[in-house]
């Protein structure tokens, strides 16, 4: 018998819960305005800007924190696998999610959409003392932001103030509209490759998928938002509210929105070619998995 949900189910053991609401905290939403992209080749200055903008933002150990758990929560609830096929599984999303892989293609998204202007501000304000601050924050709470810390947060209430500001940044930066962007990437790449594996009875029609796909994001998204909203809330503790509202004042900027806009669609593009080859790979590899899709 088909289940209810049956992405909401996958979504239960793929769900991203580490990394990707750090990441998202400076990315913005999917549906934003994407930057036009610039024909004339970047120079070699220009180059040289991007990575240090890239390196201040701390971008590459927040995809190394994602791709870690994105391999934890494909691994989570297979317990019914062999020891191999878990080898397998792991090696697998290990080499497709690899960071440095993704890393590339986001890269190889801000050269084809360079914006000389506005990547110079952009790391104007990772450069400034306040930005290398808030980034380091960022990365420290990738492995800091433990329960007690959350409950802390949560027994006491912030000023409405501050939770406007969180609130700015999680609308303008995205944090909770990006983890479910990515998260459903990875879900949608998953059913539909191993759609052809199910009995005819458990399978769907496309309609029929878009439409759990859309209830399981419509379902998820309020869940993740307050988790980013505390995360946030735990991440910057240690910043004043005039501290955090030049903060939200930069990603709301126009540079600002170029970097956090570009970025989302670099981050989800990097994410759907490496959920989509893990996917082709998995259906072959270890067609045991079709069982978590009944």
């Amino acid at each position: 018998m088909v289940r209810r949900s049956m992405v909401l189910a996958v979504l239960g053991t793929i769900l991203v819960s580490s990394g990707a609401p750090a990441l998202a905290a400076t990315v913005s939403r999917h549906g934003d305005a994407r930057a036009v992209a610039i024909p004339d080749r970047p120079s070699a200055a220009e180059i040289r800007a991007l990575d240090d903008l890239l390196e201040r933002s701390g971008l590459r150990p927040q995809l190394e924190s994602l791709s870690a758990g994105i391999r934890v929560q494909f691994l989570r609830g297979r317990g019914g696998l062999s020891g191999q096929d878990r080898i397998t599984v792991d090696r697998i999303v290990s080499e497709r999610f690899d960071a440095a892989v993704l890393y590339a293609r986001i890269r190889i998204e801000f050269e084809r959409n360079l914006d000389p202007s506005k990547l110079a501000r952009a790391l104007a304000w990772y450069d400034s003392p306040l930005g290398k601050r808030i980034t380091g924050l960022e990365l420290a709470a990738l492995v800091s932001n433990g329960p007690d810390a959350v409950a802390d947060i949560e027994k006491s209430l912030p000023s409405p103030r501050r939770l406007l500001f969180v609130e700015r940044l999680d609308t303008g930066g995205g944090a909770s509209e990006t983890t479910v962007d990515v998260t459903m990437a990875i879900v949608r790449s998953l059913t539909r490759a191993f759609q052809p594996a199910l009995p005819a009875v458990a399978r769907l029609s496309p309609g029929q998928l878009d439409d759990q796909f859309a209830r399981a994001r419509n379902l998820t998204l309020e869940k993740i938002r307050d988790a980013c909203l505390v995360n946030m809330l735990v991440a910057y503790r240690s910043l004043s509210d005039q501290e955090l509202e030049q903060y939200v004042r930069f990603v709301e900027s126009e540079a600002g929105q170029w970097y956090v806009s570009l970025m989302n669609g670099a981050l989800l593009t990097a994410v759907d070619v490496a959920a989509e080859a893990s996917a082709a790979e998995l259906v072959t590899a270890v067609p045991q998995i079709v069982g978590d899709l009944r």
